[in-house]
């Protein structure tokens, strides 16, 4: 999705056919810029869409992030998994999740020659294309031949029937659950302390990379909990307990801070949260 503005944000969320928005700006220092959260509620709370935002490039905290910051956006952060350019190894510390945020890319000054970048533009999207890809295979495997999560469709990226005939469904929420519980924490034993990046902490790794770390490794474990066939383990009372303390920071903030929708929007978010828990 291009442009910074909140009707940028909208015009992907009135397409019926999407499914997934990936914005990759914002301010620098995920300094908050009004405006732009009430596009992506309603695209998520709304249109029933998945949306995934990115941190900032620094390691600025992405809780007050207009894009990766508001509870109902998935906000992703950077992690290299190879090389970076000597950049640091995360970037938007306490987001939900962190992608491989390294990119091969043509130079802009030959024609033949390549070099090595990163930033959360490129976290972001690896992580709205994974997703992507599992939405695809679930409505493959289930005989859904629509797209997007419309009202003609009960707000269901997917719906369709098992083999047996028995219906099966899937929300936005339900995809977002699956992606926390298979992500990962990167062992700190694999970190070159010469290579001038910030290794990811053996204590509380979460105020890092939030849930933690998703690459392709993560798509057939989420298949497979989304099908029913093998469902994940919980996570660990400690990691639980971390991101509960960042999703009550997001929604404490965002609930009170952002600019006021029009009339046509969603707007009582507050209750929406306490409708979630109950």
């Amino acid at each position: 999705m291009e442009g910074f503005s909140t009707e940028a944000v909208l015009a992907a969320s009135n397409q019926p056919l999407v499914d997934i928005i990936s914005p990759s700006f914002g301010a620098i220092g995920s300094l908050p810029v009004p405006g732009i959260e009430t596009g992506t509620y309603e695209a998520v709370v709304g249109n029933n869409k998945i949306h995934t935002g990115a941190a900032d490039n620094t390691p600025s905290p992405a809780v007050q992030d207009a894009t990766a910051g508001p509870p109902w956006s998935i906000g992703i952060a950077g992690y290299a998994e190879e090389g970076d350019d000597q950049k640091e190894t995360m970037s938007g510390s306490y987001p939900d999740i962190a992608a491989d945020w390294t990119q091969v890319l043509p130079n802009h000054d030959d024609t033949d020659g390549y070099h090595e970048t990163s930033g959360t533009s490129f976290a972001t999207p690896r992580t709205a294309g994974i997703l992507s890809f599992i939405l695809q295979e679930l409505r493959e495997e289930f005989n859904d031949g629509g797209s997007g999560a419309s009202s003609e469709r009960g707000g269901y990226l997917v719906t369709g029937n098992t083999s047996e005939g028995e219906t099966f469904t899937l929300r936005n929420s339900e995809v977002r659950n699956a992606l926390n519980l298979s992500a990962w924490y990167p062992s700190f034993t694999t970190w070159d302390p010469l290579s001038g990046t910030t290794p990811v902490s053996p204590v509380a790794p979460c105020t890092q990379v939030g849930w933690g770390v998703v690459n392709m490794s993560n798509i057939e474990p989420m298949l497979m909990h989304l099908n029913g066939s093998q469902p994940m383990a919980d996570r660990s009372g400690d990691v639980v307990l971390c991101m509960s303390i960042n999703q009550e920071a997001r929604e404490a903030y965002w609930g009170v801070y952002p600019s006021t929708p029009g009339q046509d929007m969603v707007i009582d978010r507050i209750a929406l949260f306490e409708k979630e828990e109950s």
